[in-house]
């Protein structure tokens, strides 16, 4: 990524997390396409757009491509949620991708396609922009320490939350089953967690040449057995984790800009 980062797209999957981070940064300038609401604003004299994607790699793909196309983004971050399929990584814990991969996309024996392989592209991981990932990695090292987040993340872990660098996977389907996590993990060589946006935004940047990173706080083991309950870990820590994330990241890159 040579560019200066001048115009940055924010999108989330759900709408917690997107009421936090618009009122954070107030958020003031609305405008409708289609079902969605695209929200922008100026800080640190960063062009901000944000928007809910809603969940599913559809939804991402749509939503990114309108950020491209009709926002002009030089960038695009992702912040949520994931399910753990890594047994280091635990509830709370924060993963920023070094790669994606789809890993319901399947057409091994189609043309000399393999498991996991794109069409078009020809690949079957994606690579984050070096210089995002690095202010990423920072601001999720600010999120963690953070009392607000950290005050959250205790009624559902006793655990201090950490920093993990891997693969993410993106499908169409919720990962619950301990035998399908366990399948994904031996597939996917550094997989950390599984969701269902980031992969799909991350080939449709590819495709336009438009860096991107995608960031995900755990909040559960992607196994069926939550041990808490997901809409209060939404509400109370994945999404003021989310809302940290992203006004450190917007600082990091608008001090490395």
């Amino acid at each position: 990524m040579a560019r200066k980062v001048a115009k940055l797209g924010i999108m989330t999957a759900m709408e917690e997390e997107f009421r936090l981070i618009a009122h954070a940064f107030g958020f003031t300038t609305s405008r409708e396409i289609g079902p969605r609401s695209f929200l922008s604003a100026t800080h640190n004299d960063l062009e901000l757009t944000l928007v809910a994607a809603r969940v599913g790699k559809v939804a991402a793909a749509v939503t990114a491509s309108l950020l491209i196309h009709e926002f002009g983004v030089d960038a695009i971050v992702v912040v949520g949620v994931a399910g753990a399929t890594d047994a280091t990584v635990r509830i709370g814990d924060i993963v920023v991708a070094d790669r994606l991969v789809q890993h319901d996309i399947d057409l091994k024996g189609v043309l000399g396609y393999e498991r996991f392989d794109i069409p078009l592209l020809n690949v079957r991981e994606m690579k984050s922009c070096n210089r995002l990932f690095g202010a990423a990695t920072e601001a999720a090292k600010r999120a963690v320490a953070s009392s607000a987040y950290l005050s959250g993340v205790r009624t559902f872990s006793k655990e201090i939350p950490q920093i993990h660098a891997g693969v993410i996977g993106s499908g169409d389907v919720f990962v619950c089953d301990p035998g399908e996590r366990e399948s994904l993990s031996a597939a996917i060589s550094g997989l950390k967690c599984v969701e269902m946006e980031g992969a799909a935004v991350a080939q449709v940047c590819v495709e336009h040449g438009v860096p991107f990173v995608v960031t995900r706080i755990i909040s559960d083991e992607a196994s069926g057995h939550a041990a808490i309950d997901f809409g209060a870990f939404i509400q109370q820590a994945a999404s003021v984790g989310s809302e940290v994330f992203v006004r450190e990241f917007v600082s990091v890159l608008a001090s490395r800009e």
